[in-house]
């Protein structure tokens, strides 16, 4: 894990606890925190993230191999993953 201090410390404590987690997940969910991911994914590393959490996300699927395997090749065609 990263070592942080001062205010980076402060930020990152707060993100890690609930009511940290709370308030992210809000701004995420209203109309601002959705255009701020609009923006975000518009953006090669947006994309390069999108895709990374699509995998892990598929990965811990029971979906069947070949399905798994379909939709990320279809990611991977659209947005060069």
């Amino acid at each position: 894990m990263v070592n942080l201090g001062g205010m980076q410390g402060l930020i990152a404590a707060y993100a890690a606890s609930p009511q940290g987690q709370e308030a992210i997940r809000n701004y995420l969910l209203s109309p601002d925190g959705k255009k701020t991911i609009d923006a975000y994914l518009a953006t090669p590393g947006g994309t390069d993230m999108a895709c990374l959490l699509l995998t892990r996300a598929l990965e811990g699927t029971n979906l069947p191999a070949d399905v798994k395997a379909r939709v990320l090749a279809a990611v991977r065609e659209k947005n060069s993953c």
